[in-house]
């Protein structure tokens, strides 16, 4: 039996509607009063967070990079909040926690979102979760596996003892760097053959399929 269970969020806990290329297209803009051609065709292949944390280590020393990076992370905030207007968990989400809880596991979210997104989407998470990392509260975000860490240093478990669930590879790669079983879901824009490609330990349907596995139900 595992003991704790930490989840990633948009395509996991709730329905995924951001749009990453609007989103690269929106920093990349900002970036361009600050950077040179040069250094942003450097972190084309980066993710827009490494994105706006490379540049502005490249700009370090200069007035310039404080400038970029708060405005670049108030404007990701902005447009992740748009994205969240008006949503909510799925609604199997409640219930899986309900049924985690009373079988004994607990429960964390860790990422790449801003805090105030969780907050508004899954507005009585404090009800379910035991545990929260949200891009604000680490200096590591998925995939490096100190995100998974910080989650797991608050809920008291060990990686062996835990299991690390998401829609995206990342999830899937900070799961197995920290050591933790994976559970790939197919609920965001992940295929299956991607999740075996990567050595997910299960990929299941959605949430509602951990309840049915033998290190859950025991």
């Amino acid at each position: 039996m595992i003991k704790a269970i930490i989840f990633d969020f948009d395509g996991t806990l709730t329905p995924l509607n951001l749009d990453f290329t609007h989103l690269r297209k929106e920093i990349t803009d900002i970036a361009k009063r600050y950077a040179t051609e040069k250094i942003i065709k450097e972190m084309e292949d980066d993710y827009i967070i490494e994105m706006i944390c490379k540049i502005g280590k490249r700009l370090n020393g200069t007035s310039a990079a404080g400038e970029f990076q708060k405005e670049a992370f108030d404007r990701l905030r902005s447009l992740e909040l748009e994205a969240a207007m008006d949503k909510d968990v799925y609604p199997y989400t409640r219930d899986v926690f309900k049924d985690l809880k009373i079988k004994g596991i607990k429960t964390g979210i860790i990422t790449r979102n801003c805090i105030d997104v969780i907050k508004s989407v899954f507005t009585d998470m404090d009800n379910y979760i035991d545990a929260v990392v949200a891009r604000e509260n680490t200096r590591y975000v998925k995939p490096d596996p100190i995100h998974a860490f910080e989650a797991l240093r608050t809920l008291d478990v060990l990686p062996g003892e835990s299991m690390m669930v998401g829609d995206h590879p990342t999830d899937i790669m900070t799961g197995i760097g920290a050591g933790m079983m994976t559970a790939g879901v197919l609920t965001g824009r992940t295929q299956r053959e991607e999740f075996v490609k990567i050595g997910a330990t299960f990929i299941l349907n959605d949430i509602r399929d951990i309840l049915n596995l033998n290190v859950v139900a025991g």
